[in-house]
């Protein structure tokens, strides 16, 4: 069945579908990159290919000039709504963890310098974190699903994906630390 033969019901679920996955795909922004790169590379490809079968397929041009007026209302619906899902998945993300959260902020704060935990290396100076705290801090960012832990004196960030010079993470911002300009709040201490 060529798309323009459609029946136009079926265009017009086919677009909602595609509006909806992309919509649906913030949600899984700041937890679950993986979902969010196919959720919405899919609902695009997919609004895209039901808009054009609208736009260009038979039917009246008051129709056809409805449903573009749709896509671009939805359109800006999403760049206002966009930076507000996302903040909702990283406090999805945080509430998910939080006890393993809690753990490793409470052991690296009370350690001085930096530490910062990458893959299976745990990285110190001096004396500071003992044997059972690496395997702790090594467990627990296999649990977290990060990439990175890094504390420093300012706080701690996880790193929740990075690719080339891309990073997606949360940071916790002990009380006392004011955070700077570029900080979204999230939750209690927690910052993106």
């Amino acid at each position: 069945m060529k798309m323009s033969k459609m029946k136009p019901y079926l265009r017009h679920m086919g677009l909602l579908i595609g509006v909806s996955l992309v919509f649906i795909s913030f949600l899984f922004f700041g937890r679950e990159q993986g979902t969010y790169d196919i959720l919405i590379t899919s609902g695009l490809l997919i609004a895209f290919l039901f808009s054009m079968s609208i736009l260009f397929g038979k039917g009246g041009i008051k129709t056809k000039l409805l449903w573009m007026a749709i896509v671009i209302l939805w359109a800006f619906i999403n760049h206002l709504t966009e930076p507000y899902i996302i903040d909702h998945s990283y406090r999805i993300y945080i509430n998910e963890n939080k006890r393993v959260l809690n753990e490793i902020d409470t052991l690296l704060m009370q350690k001085k310098g930096d530490i910062s935990v990458l893959n299976d290396s745990v990285i110190f100076q001096g004396q500071q974190l003992s044997r059972d705290e690496i395997i702790k801090l090594k467990e627990s960012r296999k649990k977290l699903d990060v990439y990175q832990i890094y504390k420093s004196e300012n706080g701690i960030y996880y790193g929740l994906w990075g690719f080339l010079d891309v990073r997606l993470g949360i940071t916790y911002l002990p009380a006392g630390v004011e955070p700077d300009k570029h900080y979204r709040h999230l939750a209690e201490s927690w910052f993106r």
